[in-house]
């Protein structure tokens, strides 16, 4: 089935939005090199400056407390207020560092003084908005909710991932995730297109239900702000193990790495994240049951898509009430999440492609 001039838009768009993409991950990429060089540059200078006899003024006071000048983009290592965390980056007063850290405490200053952070927002902002734009097109060209194959559900929670880290580098500063958060969305973005594409078309006869605007948009969500979390949960293990080195003693971790925040700063991100995403995927699993009872005359089957869908449940299930109870934080907690993720990419990768079930709708040949 070939495509109709709006659908054909909507392709272009979407190419769009992925070349924009593409573009605000260098921004964002200068942007870390740009503040690792900085750092660097005033770490050098430290020495010559602690040894300088005299100051006056300002200048006086600055040396007498060994500070230095950090990155432009608010409040850094070296600069008054903030302390040295041990993956390198910036802590605010009350932050990580200190007492009654939280995640709002890590951005100041919302809006990034940095030309290419800046730079990189405003590219993320304007792919997602034609990313939106060729989800909507696509949707009013088949005249349905525009998810109803694999290439158009990768298409729609990738655009919930980006829409989550627009809203947490507008809420908490976040605009360090922008690279980390991108990079996957891109990579999953040129295989939707150039492997997984499917021409638009009318939904097969089974999902041919509301149901479907209700139980596989609360799965878009929960998914995208998975997503989010997940890419955040490594961060935050390359940023605890630059800290647990440099309590030991040894070199901690350097250049675009030593930008991160501290690494509490980003457990609590993924924390909220999960928060979120969880009983969003609950209310999914609930919706699905629900229409399953209305399509195939039973709430649950134990089809393989059923069956890992309730295992991710329970994975991060487990997660939370680990976090809860247990006081499991740190690379205990981490470790669960994660492994909730791998299970949430087994359902929508290999049992959506590989796997024969009722639930096989991928659309592929």
């Amino acid at each position: 089935m070939s495509d109709s001039g709006l659908a054909i838009a909507s392709n272009i768009t979407l190419v769009l939005a992925i070349a924009a993409y593409g573009v605000a991950m260098v921004a964002y990429a200068f942007d870390l090199a740009a503040r690792a060089r900085r750092q660097a540059a005033a770490a050098d200078a430290a020495p010559a400056r602690a040894g300088t006899p005299a100051l006056v003024g300002a200048a006086a006071g600055v040396a007498a407390a060994g500070e230095l000048p950090g990155p432009s983009d608010g409040p850094g290592p070296g600069k008054p207020g903030t302390t040295i965390t041990g993956s390198g980056g910036p802590a605010m007063p009350g932050g990580p560092a200190g007492p009654g850290g939280s995640v709002a405490s890590a951005a100041r200053t919302r809006w990034p003084a940095s030309g290419w952070a800046r730079a990189g927002f405003v590219l993320t902002c304007l792919g997602l908005a034609s990313h939106v734009a060729s989800i909507t097109m696509r949707g009013i060209d088949e005249h349905r909710v525009p998810w109803g194959n694999m290439y158009e559900f990768i298409a729609a929670i990738t655009c919930a991932a980006v829409l989550v880290l627009v809203l947490a580098s507008a809420r908490f500063g976040a605009y360090y995730l922008g690279l980390f958060v991108l990079l996957p969305v891109v990579l999953a973005l040129a295989v939707d297109v150039m492997v997984i594409y499917t021409p638009a078309g009318n939904l097969v006869p089974a999902l041919q239900s509301y149901w479907i605007a209700i139980h596989v948009t609360a799965m878009i969500v929960a998914l995208g702000l998975y997503i989010f979390g997940a890419v955040v949960t490594v961060l935050y293990l390359l940023a605890a193990r630059s800290e647990r080195m440099a309590k030991a003693g040894g070199r901690p971790g350097g250049g675009i790495m030593a930008q991160l925040p501290g690494s509490q700063v980003l457990d609590r991100l993924s924390y909220r994240s999960v928060l979120f995403a969880f009983p969003a995927w609950t209310f999914a699993i609930i919706a699905g049951a629900i229409w399953a009872d209305h399509a195939w005359g039973r709430y649950w089957g134990w089809d393989p898509k059923e069956t890992w869908s309730f295992i991710t449940w329970l994975v991060y299930a487990a997660y939370l009430h680990a976090r809860a109870t247990a006081g499991w934080r740190g690379h205990r907690a981490a470790v669960i999440h994660l492994a909730g993720f791998a299970c949430l990419l087994f359902n929508v990768v290999v049992i959506n492609l590989w796997v024969t079930g009722l639930h096989s709708y991928a659309g592929m040949h």
